[in-house]
């Protein structure tokens, strides 16, 4: 069995100090063997945000396996943007960028959902290009592990309340490679609220994580997700941060 702390949607530098440390307390609590980020650990890809975000989970002690968001991308700057959108992020901490994560009977893989630019108004929207699709199926096509978790950014499949928007590009090529190679689960983020679906009959999980610390999350309560990985299949509690502390429900399949 293993305990993986699952977050999304940090956005230093908008949250409050007193959020994070309150955040860590509670994952803490809960020993995770790993913790996985489904990007946007900033608001605006500025290099103190990655320093305040990297700085934060690396006290959790705890494996990391990170994957860039929308926001960990320079928005205003053009140039930027372009020519080397994920320059920031490779400085922030080129250690902390692992593409793979093993523990005991299980390996997480991550995967790059983000865009520079799309032919729509939604640049946030994502893609998964045929080179990265190349890579994810060289690296679910290794042997070895019992069980193999996904985590991506952007949400494959939107859950009905988040229908309005758009999936990345090519987001039905990479769920039907998922279901090629058995993927369990795929972590991600983006929405700002909790859910789990069902990338069709028999396929993975999809698990959303709520917004971690920023405080747009439509209404809902910041929180994360404790994965609970045994036999092949994934347990999925929602933990959120209310008034009185910290509470913890299951959550199932839409």
């Amino acid at each position: 069995m293993a305990r993986i702390a699952h977050l999304a949607d940090l956005h230093f530098g908008e949250g409050s100090e007193a959020a994070a440390e309150a955040l860590a307390a509670d994952i803490r609590t809960q020993a995770p063997d790993a913790v996985v980020v489904s990007g946007d650990l900033t608001r605006r890809a500025r290099p103190a945000e990655f320093s305040a975000a990297l700085a934060f989970l690396e006290a959790l002690e705890a494996p990391l396996l990170i994957v860039p968001g929308n926001h960990d991308i320079p928005r205003g700057d053009v140039l930027a943007r372009f020519l080397d959108p994920r320059r920031r992020w490779r400085a922030a901490r080129p250690g902390a960028l692992r593409d793979v994560l093993s523990l005991p009977g299980l390996r997480l893989i991550g995967l790059d959902s983000v865009s520079r630019a799309q032919w729509h108004l939604d640049w946030a929207a994502g893609a998964i290009s045929a080179p990265r699709r190349a890579g994810l199926d060289a690296a679910l096509a290794r042997p070895g592990e019992a069980m193999t978790i996904v985590t991506c950014h952007h949400p494959l499949r939107h859950p009905a309340w988040a229908a309005h928007r758009r999936a990345p590009r090519h987001a039905e090529p990479t769920i039907a490679l998922l279901r090629e190679h058995g993927v369990a689960a795929l972590l991600c983020g983006h929405l700002h609220r909790a859910a789990v679906t069902v990338l069709g009959a028999g396929g993975p999980l999809q698990v959303v994580a709520p917004s971690a610390l920023s405080p747009r999350g439509l209404g809902c309560p910041n929180g994360w997700n404790l994965i609970i990985a045994e036999a092949g299949r994934c347990r999925v509690i929602l933990r959120e941060r209310g008034g009185d502390g910290w509470t913890a429900q299951p959550l199932d399949p839409a």
